[in-house]
């Protein structure tokens, strides 16, 4: 049973501590995002092994098949990619749906749980970005940059007679320097889904009509723009909670939200 919330600042105390234990979520999310997309560049070494000789070496005859056959790699970053932020997403929402209802004590029903959950999810997958692009664009970008930087690296070490072995540490080093994209596309889409948890729950219970966007560690100009922003009256920072624009000012922002108590409930 949740904990009476009596005044403003014991909603904000929750709000604080949610954030806090989102973090470290959203920090073990992506580590797993980069274990997967590390997972497929590790079979890439098996790939290039059945294309070898004896000595390890790449023939050039087989450059053409073996460029080709990447291909297969870049739709299954692009499959496995979908199915690693879905779960990421899936996992946010429920994570901060049930965490509000156990402490504020919102009263959600398992239809209403489930509701919330399919508009989050349904939310993040369809949304365009800033940069006009939806989630499945996004990943589509990625996969083709990773396999043509992987193409570069083979073609070039089969042109000049590089053993496998001598391809595999330049192949890992392709996937290093794309870590930062992976990384800011499952905090950003996980970040997404948090805040909109926390904006459709507050749309299924009657505990508040309002949220308060707080701008993060950062102060970026787009989140203190929005903390200080009064755009329906109510005060600087006070919004609707279907008010998407606050869910996802930039990439990787570390701003939060909290609710705002009903003057019914003090």
């Amino acid at each position: 049973m949740a904990k009476i919330l009596k005044t403003q600042e014991d909603y904000d105390r929750v709000f604080k501590r949610l954030e806090r234990d989102f973090g470290k979520l959203n920090d073990q999310q992506e580590q797993f995002a980069l274990k997967e997309f590390g997972r497929l560049i590790s079979e890439l070494s098996e790939f290039l092994a059945e294309f070898a000789d004896d000595h390890g070496i790449i023939q050039r005859r087989r450059s053409g098949r073996v460029l080709r056959d990447l291909d297969t790699l870049e739709q299954n970053i692009r499959r496995d990619g979908e199915i690693t932020l879905r779960n990421i997403i899936e996992e946010t929402s429920s994570w901060t749906t049930s965490r509000l209802d156990r402490e504020i004590g919102l009263g959600l029903s398992g239809r209403q749980f489930d509701r919330i959950n399919k508009h989050v999810v349904t939310y993040i997958v369809k949304r365009f970005g800033e940069d006009g692009l939806v989630l499945s664009d996004r990943l589509w970008g990625l996969s083709g940059e990773i396999r043509d930087e992987l193409a570069s690296v083979i073609r070039s070490g089969i042109i000049k007679g590089d053993g496998i072995n001598s391809m595999i540490p330049k192949i890992r080093r392709v996937y290093e320097a794309e870590t930062w994209k992976i990384k800011r596309l499952a905090r950003t889409e996980s970040l997404t889904a948090h805040r909109g948890a926390i904006a459709y729950s507050a749309q299924e219970s009657s505990v508040t009509s309002w949220v308060e966007f707080h701008a993060g560690v950062k102060r970026s100009d787009a989140c203190v723009s929005l903390e200080e922003e009064d755009r329906h009256g109510q005060g600087a920072g006070i919004f609707k909670p279907t008010d998407t624009d606050i869910w996802t000012p930039h990439p990787n922002c570390t701003g939060y939200m909290s609710y705002v108590l009903d003057e019914r409930w003090l």
